[in-house]
């Protein structure tokens, strides 16, 4: 197999290549052929479409459509050569070798450098070659996420064009669409840790349920979820979820708002059996706290109310990210003493943690009186 080592021009270029037929059998001892190695002619011939750029892989003297025996900076590679070992013969020197992606179904999900664009072609066929027939797709992001929805815009490098698959986790199955849901692998662990606090006592709100990586397990869990999620997309995959891992019975599903959706929850003949809320937006979620803010207000005090335990997942770029997320907490629900466990999710990006925030509402949070912008 022939990986050729250039600028994404290049990336489209196909080469045969073969061995010229050996003459005599003792010509061995004059230049050895065989395996690839140093000494050995190929003769190799372009059949795609010619580009001018070839001829700085083939010798200066190739003109395209035609056979070539002269030097080349092709590139035979051996299949016992690991990804890290590809990339490090193809890539320039120095650069940092992406050897990590995210894995969602038969999509590997690159997440590439400035610097690796110009040979994103190349490192997504070396991806997909080596990853066979797991991986049928390999994509990029090349935009942020969109806050909205939750999604994010890919481009596909190599494989099929289809970001429609299946994926398991924890032995149930999802069905996602990368191009209007979204999907994070890398969190499988961290949702098992929170899940792990659930009982079958519990009533689970999801305030931001995506395609149900959380609600569809806590369902087998717990008594009741209640799942809601702004993306129709999102809500859509959600129910056929639920319905594949034969779950619906346990899920009520909503498409609005998430404060609208709190309001809605906690205004109704539900909240009084809610004990678990998951707020599992990290760009913002703490903005809708607020939202909880005088949910018990119309309901006598002397009654029993189970205070529900809120489960918060944030950003943080502050120096000590724990005091950071902790503040906006406290702004957020605009009560100082909230007492708050945290713990640290995982490096995001260069600086920038996520974490993970869970409490309970305080009784002055419930009972408080709103104000008029709220």
């Amino acid at each position: 197999m022939g990986y050729i080592p250039h600028n994404s021009p290049f990336a489209g270029n196909l080469a045969r290549i073969s061995r010229p037929r050996r003459k005599k059998r003792k010509e061995k001892k004059e230049g050895k052929e065989g395996n690839g190695r140093k000494g050995e002619l190929y003769v190799v011939e372009v059949v795609e479409e010619e580009r001018k750029e070839m001829s700085g892989l083939l010798g200066d003297e190739f003109r395209g459509g035609e056979k070539w025996r002269g030097s080349t900076r092709l590139l035979l590679l051996d299949e016992e050569f690991v990804d890290k070992n590809i990339l490090e013969a193809l890539l320039p020197k120095g650069m940092i070798i992406p050897s990590a992606f995210e894995t969602v179904g038969h999509i590997a999900h690159l997440n590439l450098r400035e610097e690796h664009q110009p040979f994103k072609y190349l490192i997504a066929k070396v991806v997909l070659d080596k990853n066979k027939p797991k991986i049928q797709t390999v994509v990029n992001k090349i935009d942020a996420i969109h806050i909205d929805y939750r999604t994010m815009q890919l481009e596909v490098l190599a494989g099929n064009n289809s970001l429609v698959t299946m994926l398991v986790e924890n032995g149930l199955r999802f069905n996602v669409d990368l191009a209007t849901v979204y999907w994070n692998s890398k969190l499988a662990t961290e949702r098992q840790r929170l899940l792990s606090g659930f009982n079958f006592k519990d009533v689970v709100c999801d305030v931001f349920a995506g395609v149900g990586p959380i609600s569809i397990p806590a369902a087998k869990i717990v008594k009741r979820v209640y799942a809601n999620d702004l993306n129709p997309y999102a809500v859509d995959y959600l129910e056929r979820n639920s319905v594949l891992n034969k779950l619906e019975k346990k899920i009520e599903v909503f498409n609005m708002d998430g404060r609208r959706f709190i309001d809605a929850m906690f205004a109704s003949q539900k909240a009084h059996k809610i004990t678990q809320v998951v707020m599992n937006l990290p760009n913002d979620a703490t903005e809708f706290l607020d939202a909880f803010r005088g949910i018990y207000r119309d309901r006598p005090e002397d009654v029993k109310f189970t205070f529900p335990k809120t489960h918060v997942y944030g950003f943080s770029k502050a120096r000590d990210p724990e005091f950071d997320f902790h503040e906006r907490i406290r702004i957020a629900l605009a009560e100082v003493a909230v007492n708050v466990e945290m713990r640290r999710v995982r490096l995001v990006a260069p600086g920038k943690w996520m974490l993970f925030a869970s409490f309970v509402l305080p009784e002055s949070v419930v009972f408080a009186r709103r104000s008029p912008n709220t």
